[in-house]
């Protein structure tokens, strides 16, 4: 079996993409910070609505920290010989632009001063129920038990009193102030932030790294800030955000009432609460402090999802993506494009093909080296044949039929190449196996093909015929249409992929309802026939359980269940024996190659294990950083391999005769998505290397009878 590299991943719906280049790592700590601070920025200036918002906050932060300083005594004065001046005149000064309310003072001048007034409400308020109720949601969450039952009840107690009507009572019983306003508010807030912390800390708390750390000796509230604060703080965030709305609405509502903020102070709800009597005659009074507040809402809003995503390392990346229009680019040196693949149908954007076919090619970069072209590339059905994408012809005996496959990732700072041209076929009946190292592009190239690729990858070229259909070509719609009965995916974490909160009879009755229109009945009766199908004993009771209840082995068998309840043309199985035992993986393994055998359809194997593609596939392909090196049928391709990296995988594997001697491995690792080498990517690896290798990119080319390998020495392998 090959031993997974943990710096790299197949998978493109785990979200896991290339680290940024820019990252900070081996710089000295000030530099570290100087970067740490280019990056947030990069990141802000990005999103056009988030710095729009983050200008309109700061705007108004500094008109409540030096409006006074500006405006003196202004929001006071009063002119009674000239009240009620219309807006948007320079006659009488810049304060009096957006007009003057009935006792003559300047509408300007007051906004500026009430936006001090109703920031020192709202941000102390914000501040202090966000940290009481943080720290003590986290700290009940992560210890569970009666403490977590008592603050949940005292958080109950004060959320059944509406934060609105509390402070109306309140405020009434005593003399309204900002300060009692801010103290009510803050109470009745604080429950929110409570169950937020609470709930994520407790859910935090059954982790492995969590007890990872207790098995350090880590103290209860050291785990809390170093493990907990930082995984819960992104969501904290976000509702301060959206609280500090609420709370700026409430403070609005409680002057409008009169039990507010009160004069001779101003506030933008006390504005509005003065200005509603004169709204047919001088309408500007309360309306230029009620856009106040809705700008100033919404801005805070914006922040917040920005901030959500911006404080989570996980999805933090994801602002940094550059928008572009799916597969419209002509990639350097690949014979398709993007925008459409001749007979494939694909729409285009005529603009930006012309261009790029007017303007010379560029080199191919080090980090992203060409694709070889699609007519250069045989298909593996048919080695030496040439390949003409949309050639019905060329795969006509092929059930799924993949060509010149290439998908990037689009990172801050650019797209990456993960999937380079890769071309493989597979008949009704048969078995191909997609074999590599973590990180070559397997899963990936398998999302791709069933259209599950994450929002960050998307596919530039190539095509994915399904019977002579071009499955990248098709709406959403025709994918519903042939998602089951066309192509069918089985994923490696069966708990995962299992929803926890549906019985498993429920989840196999859904394809019978969507695609079948059964009844509820019928379905839940061809169910248990899956069940007891893959080997489920006692299926009819057991169909009424949930996914946790059933072993792994068993979950396993219930995916498959599941994905060939339809009877599939073709199978895509991504490592569906990862983390089973062997005699598991064996009964999972014969289970699919009877199903195979009993359906007619073909199997796509994703794996690493060696052993499983010699004993259950037909033919394999080997990948590479992204690309296909070598195929053919397996018994020939492991008897006699013509590709090195075939070649070093097989020397790996333990055997008897190398009972007492060092065990062979490739040196390396493979390249990173973003610096593939030019010319053969795996030339820094190979024991064959030679200077050709450093300048020409090997194409995949026939080296004998349904072989082909994409190497410059592969022939020279081939008749050695």
């Amino acid at each position: 079996m090959l031993q997974k590299n943990n710096g790299h991943s197949d998978g493109a719906g785990s979200g896991d993409v290339p680290k940024d280049a820019d990252d900070g790592s081996g710089t000295s700590p000030g530099t570290g910070q100087v970067t740490a601070r280019r990056k947030w920025l990069a990141l802000l200036l990005q999103d056009r609505f988030a710095c729009a918002a983050v200008l309109i906050l700061l705007g108004v932060a500094l008109c409540a920290v030096l409006g006074p300083l500006l405006i003196g005594d202004l929001a006071t004065r009063q002119n009674l010989r000239d009240p009620g001046r219309e807006p948007f005149s320079l006659d009488h000064g810049w304060a009096f632009f957006l007009g003057s309310d009935s006792l003559g003072r300047p509408v300007a001048a007051r906004l500026i001063a009430a936006a001090g007034t109703t920031l020192s409400v709202a941000v102390p308020a914000v501040l202090c129920s966000l940290v009481v109720g943080s720290v003590w949601g986290m700290w009940a969450g992560f210890h569970g038990g009666w403490r977590e039952n008592v603050s949940l009840r005292i958080a109950d107690v004060i959320l059944s009193f509406p934060s609105l009507l509390l402070a109306v009572v309140v405020l009434y019983v005593f003399s309204p102030s900002a300060s009692g306003i801010v103290l009510v508010l803050a109470v009745a807030r604080i429950p929110v932030y409570l169950r937020t912390a609470r709930a994520e800390s407790a859910e935090l708390r059954s982790r492995l790294f969590m007890d990872a750390a207790r098995t350090f000796g880590t103290s209860s509230w050291a785990s809390i800030r170093r493990h907990v604060a930082p995984t819960v703080l992104p969501t904290l965030l976000t509702v301060a955000a959206l609280d500090f709305c609420f709370v700026m609405l409430t403070e609005s509502s409680l002057s409008f009432l009169g039990i507010g903020i009160q004069p001779p102070d101003v506030s933008w709800g006390l504005m509005v609460a003065q200005g509603r009597q004169e709204l047919q005659s001088s309408w500007w009074i309360a309306v230029f402090p009620g856009l106040a507040i809705v700008v100033t809402t919404v801005s805070a809003t914006v922040l917040a999802a920005w901030a959500r995503l911006a404080t989570d390392p996980g999805q933090r990346w994801r602002h940094g993506l550059r928008r572009g229009g799916r597969g419209r680019l002509r990639r350097p040196g690949t014979g398709v494009t993007g925008a459409g693949v001749t007979g494939a149908g694909r729409g285009s954007a005529p603009e930006r093909t012309e261009t790029a076919a007017a303007a010379p090619e560029p080199e191919a970069a080090p980090h992203a080296p060409a694709v070889p072209d699609a007519e250069a590339m045989p298909t593996p059905a048919t080695p030496g044949a040439k390949l003409t994408p949309g050639d019905p012809a060329s795969t006509s005996a092929d059930t799924l039929a993949v060509n010149n496959l290439a998908v990037d990732i689009r990172t801050a700072a650019g797209p990456v190449p993960v999937v380079r041209g890769v071309s493989f076929a597979v008949r009704s009946g048969e078995t191909l196996a997609l074999l590599g190292e973590s990180g070559c592009g397997k899963s990936m190239t398998a999302h791709a093909v069933a259209g599950l690729l994450d929002p960050a990858a998307e596919v530039v070229g190539g095509q994915a015929l399904l019977e002579g259909e071009d499955l990248l070509g098709l709406g959403a719609r025709a994918r519903r249409r042939l998602a089951g009965p066309g192509l069918a995916i089985v994923f490696q974490d069966a708990l995962s992929a299992l929803n926890p909160v549906q019985t498993v009879g429920a989840q196999l009755a859904e394809p019978f309802r969507i695609h079948e229109r059964m009844s509820r009945r019928a379905a839940r009766a061809k169910a248990v026939e899956l069940m007891e199908h893959v080997g489920i004993p006692e299926a009819r009771s057991r169909a009424s359980a949930y996914p946790h209840q059933f072993s792994g082995g068993m979950r396993q068998r219930l995916l498959i269940a599941m994905a060939v309840a339809l009877r599939p043309k073709v199978l895509l199985a991504d490592e569906p024996t990862t983390a089973l035992d062997v005699t598991v993986q064996a009964q999972i393994m014969d289970l699919l190659r009877e199903l195979r055998s009993e359906q007619r359809m073909a199997l796509v194997l994703i794996t690493h294990d060696l052993g499983l593609v010699a004993e259950h596939a037909d033919r394999v392909a080997v990948m590479y950083a992204g690309t296909v090196v070598e195929t053919g049928p397996v018994a020939e391709v492991f008897g006699k391999p013509n590709h090195p990296y075939t070649r070093g995988l097989l020397e790996s594997v333990p055997a008897e005769q190398h009972k007492g001697n060092r065990l062979n491995s490739i040196p390396g690792s493979p390249p990173d998505p973003r610096s593939v080498p030019s010319g053969c990517a795996f030339r820094m690896r190979c024991p064959m290397a030679r200077d050709v290798c450093a300048t020409q990119l090997p194409v995949l080319a026939a080296t004998g009878a349904d072989r082909a390998a994409a190497c410059h020495f592969g022939k020279e392998l081939a008749d050695a």
